[in-house]
């Protein structure tokens, strides 16, 4: 029996998951911390501008990696995953949402999870966009107005849950029916 250790489908799930899911994670995490630590510049320090545009360009290029992540989750992985059997196959294995579907305690993680990760990661790119626009446009400001700074460190706080639930549900769905 051949068998291959990565199949193309298993390494753009890894790309998709591990690679751009988890770089965004950690540049949320990591913006999340900046924003919280430098909350007390102010305007007129020089160091707070050089902060201030390393913020935003850590906030865009997280972006980026939930940008990309969510594109080619939705139109490299998703296809593949939704893919229909033929009439009266009975090994399900290359088929995930058919294989998980045919199992009654796991039929949750298509209704459930594949549902939500259908839609959960848009939101959260759409939030990190918005407050790395926010970031790039007002600079100093997102760091020495505490109103803006709690607002963009609101919005960081739910792009991470949003990421962060919807990789967990990923690695349940992984785990039942990988894409090999």
């Amino acid at each position: 029996m051949d068998t291959m250790l990565f199949t193309e489908r298993s390494i753009w799930t890894m790309v998709h998951g591990i690679a751009l899911g988890g770089g965004a994670l950690m540049g949320l995490a990591a913006a999340l911390f900046s924003l919280r630590t430098m909350r007390t510049v102010t305007p007129s320090d020089i160091a707070a501008r050089n902060q201030a545009r390393s913020l935003g360009l850590l906030l865009a290029l997280t972006a980026l990696l939930l940008w990309l992540a969510v594109i080619i989750g939705t139109y490299v992985n998703f296809p593949p995953y939704r893919a229909t059997p033929p009439e009266g196959l009975t090994d399900l294995s290359q088929y995930p949402r058919a294989l998980i579907r045919a199992n009654p305690g796991t039929e949750w993680l298509h209704s459930f999870a594949m549902e939500s990760k259908e839609h959960l990661p848009w939101i959260a790119a759409m939030l990190t966009t918005a407050v790395a626009a926010v970031s790039l446009r007002y600079r100093v400001l997102v760091l020495s107005n505490r109103r803006l700074n709690d607002m963009a460190s609101m919005l960081v706080v739910v792009a991470i849950l949003l990421v962060a639930f919807a990789s967990l549900l990923g690695v349940f769905v992984n785990k039942v029916a990988p894409l090999e």
